[in-house]
């Protein structure tokens, strides 16, 4: 280390001392620092106090002590800075004011300068009020030569008393010494010692400096008190050098602030530099830094980017003042070359962009507005050369991305894949509110391998294609579709304040399309995020063993009752197996709307269609007759639901149908066969079918009559209620038969719906 480096540190300490004291020139004094000035202040005027009263005011000449006070009231405006304070040079006054004045009453006197001259800086504006409040304690150098003189005797000094003179003069520096570094710890300010004495050590030369000039401007005025004016030349021109010192502490500050306002714009963009490294693969990213780093850079007031083309949505980022993102706003040109428009003091610039992606070039405009100063030429060639480079980062984020989307998309629905499904799973689970709940929908396509091979591969596609479309649009807004292969699809839905049967059944009904020569329905299973499952894995397992349990289910019973039905067409009238399925359909909307569902569901439906399985005992003769039966044929006819039961028995599957169907012709008032079953004792389901079998079997035509009206058939069941029909399911009939059209939701939903219902409602833990 050298031997100025020592120097160089302390001068740095020193220079950062004053601009601190520099800065806070202007601030409001705390309640903490007013109360030390006024408590010093307090002090202070006991101790002059008692000073005048030690020392009385003889030999006391007014005018004297009046030309005084007003030239120190003057010399105490000049401030030189110096460290944490200002060097004031009051020696040029003060050292004639104690060989002149009566000693006791010069702090008095002192203090009476320093308050004027405040005052009227404060009056015209120049310092604030609280400093009136310190000029007062800012006397306490005058209370030490006061003490030496008194105790001296207050002789009349000259030159034989110059070593009285110095010891009065060293009084002086130690009181301002313990004064102000009193004051300073008492308002909470505690510097460097080593610093302030350094300071400090800087104001005694100065005041050293000056206190010959005042003893010899002292013994001078002795001859005529004017003669003290002779001194107001001096006062001026250190009034001039601490004036000048002033202005250059003053620029150089400014100066000071706008470096380091640079340096943090350059900071800032540097750090910009880094955000851009790390987010090379996000578009939006690379455009804000893009148009935030250059609004820093150029120090506009504000600036405007868009984006067109690309098929992309148009994109529009601003930044800045909202009042120039105004007028940004206002200019539409898209301009071929980097355009600058001064106008009224206020100067745009509009430089174009253009991202050469596939397929089709995205175009763009950069625009900065700056109020007060244009555009200077290397400015808009840095920004000019960015947007070069930007251009190209973003041509490789659009290829990026457009990868990136094929990675994740199928490429027949435009759903997301396996692998997308797995993303947006893992972040649902890993959430910060993870606790929100969710659905998991997986479905598996019912029939689509006959019609693949009936119409060929190039319609399966077309088909999987609309279906995909549709549960698309059926989740929109709350959730996303997904394709995972095959027939295979997905979706995953929020539950933030949706009904959970409304979404299942929905999103369950856009897989679900029938025609002349195709039914295609779908399998589901259903799990509730994350109380049934703690990761994308997990999830995936238990909807597929759900979703092939009910496939296993479905295939099962429907196979069984394929294989009755199958038998009995081959015994009966083709138009028998119109009117069960017309039942069927019937009575699983009225079921419905009963609020049945799930396996119950499933019942009534096989029950309805089969229900007339036993008339495959009946011989045709008797189905057919036209005319009224006789008691033997009516017996023959009451053994058919008891025969239906027996074969519906030989399918295990079917073993709860064949109750209901055992049933079905039974009487609400107990008058109905086989077993005489009254009013509750009667299944529901059978119920159920009892009605619509007998709606169906007046409004279709038979062998011995003709069909009746719709209206006159409810009016049969109407008249009919709480004697041959259950009154409740006679009502919901009649509401459901009026809503012909409702839309037909699948029996696999309405289980699934169910269970998530139930989950919700009891509050199922979170799977572990």
């Amino acid at each position: 280390m050298s031997i100025l480096e020592p120097y160089a540190e302390e001068q740095s300490a020193t220079e950062r001392l004053l601009e601190t004291s520099w800065e806070g020139r202007e601030r409001r004094a705390s309640e903490r620092e007013l109360l030390v000035e006024a408590s010093a202040a307090a002090l202070f005027v006991i101790a002059a106090g008692a000073l005048l009263l030690v020392g009385g005011v003889s030999g006391l000449r007014l005018p004297v002590a009046a030309l005084l006070v007003a030239v120190y009231a003057v010399v105490g405006r000049i401030e030189f800075p110096v460290g944490a304070g200002f060097v004031v040079p009051t020696q040029l006054i003060l050292v004639p004011m104690l060989l002149m004045l009566p000693p006791g009453i010069v702090p008095v006197a002192v203090a009476v300068g320093l308050v004027s001259g405040t005052a009227a800086e404060c009056a015209l504006g120049r310092v604030p009020p609280r400093r009136i409040l310190s000029a007062v304690p800012d006397a306490w150098h005058a209370i030490g030569p006061a003490i030496v003189l008194l105790a001296a005797g207050s002789p009349r000094i000259g030159l034989g008393q110059l070593p009285l003179l110095a010891a009065a003069f060293a009084a002086g520096c130690l009181v301002d010494l313990a004064g102000s570094t009193v004051r300073m710890r008492l308002a909470g300010v505690v510097p460097d010692l080593k610093l302030q004495m350094r300071v400090i050590g800087l104001v005694w030369a100065v005041d050293a400096s000056l206190a010959p000039l005042g003893f010899l401007a002292a013994t001078t005025a002795r001859q005529g008190f004017v003669a003290i004016l002779f001194a107001v030349p001096l006062v001026f021109l250190l009034w001039l050098l601490a004036r000048d010192r002033s202005q250059r502490i003053d620029q150089a500050h400014r100066r000071l602030k706008l470096v380091e306002h640079e340096r943090a714009r350059l900071q800032t963009a540097v750090r910009r530099l880094g955000d851009a490294f790390a987010a090379k693969l996000d578009l939006t990213g690379l455009l804000e830094i893009l148009l935030n780093g250059s609004l820093e850079a150029l120090d506009a007031d504000a600036g405007r980017l868009t984006l067109t083309g690309g098929g992309a949505p148009p994109l529009a980022l601003t930044a800045g003042d909202a009042d120039a993102v105004r007028v940004l706003e206002r200019v539409a040109a898209t301009p071929a070359y980097p355009i600058q428009v001064g106008e009224g003091g206020t100067w745009t610039l509009s430089l174009p962009m253009r991202v050469a992606a596939s397929p089709r070039v995205v175009a763009g405009t950069l625009r900065f507005v700056r109020e007060g100063r244009a555009f200077e030429e290397d400015e808009i060639a840095l920004i000019d050369e960015l947007i070069s480079k930007a251009e190209l980062s973003a041509a490789e984020i659009i290829a990026h991305q457009a990868i990136r989307r094929e990675a994740v998309t199928d490429p027949l629905t435009g759903l997301g894949n396996r692998r997308k499904l797995a993303t947006d799973l893992a972040a649902a689970l890993h959430e910060p509110s993870p606790s929100r709940p969710s659905l998991l929908l997986l479905f598996d396509l019912d029939g689509f391998k006959d019609y693949n091979d009936t119409f060929g591969h190039l319609a399966g596609d077309a088909l999987l294609a609309r279906l995909g479309r549709k549960l698309d649009a059926a989740v929109a807004g709350v959730g996303a579709a997904y394709r995972l292969g095959g027939d295979e699809f997905c979706a995953h839905i929020r539950l933030d304040g949706l009904d959970s049967d409304a979404v299942i059944l929905q999103a369950s009904a856009a897989l679900s399309e029938s025609g002349a020569e195709l039914s295609i329905e779908a399998s589901l299973g259903v799990v509730l995020l994350p109380h049934e499952a703690d990761s994308a894995d997990h999830a995936l397992q238990v909807a597929d063993e759900r979703m092939y349990a009910n496939k296993r289910s479905r295939s099962t019973a429907r196979s069984q009752a394929g294989e009755v039905l199958l038998r009995t067409m081959h015994a009966k009238q083709p138009e028998l197996d119109e009117h069960s399925s017309n039942v069927a359909e019937l009575a699983t909307r009225v079921a419905r709307r009963l609020g049945l569902g799930g396996e119950a569901l499933d019942e009534i439906a096989r029950a309805a269609e089969l229900h007339d399985i036993g008339k495959v005992g009946i011989p045709d003769a008797i189905l057919n007759k036209p005319s009224g039966l006789t008691a033997a044929e009516w017996e023959f006819i009451h053994q058919h639901t008891i025969l239906g039961e027996r074969i519906l028995h030989g399918a295990p599957a079917l073993r709860p149908v064949a109750r209901l169907v055992r049933a079905s012709h039974e009487r609400w008032d107990g008058c109905g066969y086989p077993d005489g079953l009254r009013g509750e004792e009667i299944p529901l389901g059978a119920r159920v079918v009892a009605v619509c079998d007998a709606y169906e079997a007046m409004t279709a035509n038979r062998s011995y009559r003709a069909a009746v009206s719709h209206d006159l058939a409810c009016q049969e069941l109407v008249r009919s209620a709480g004697t041959q029909f259950d009154p409740a399911v006679v009502d919901a009939f009649l509401t459901e038969i009026e809503n012909a059209g409702e839309e037909r939701e699948l029996d696999a939903a309405q289980s699934a719906a169910a269970h998530v219902r139930m989950l919700l409602s009891v509050g199922a833990p979170v799977a572990s």
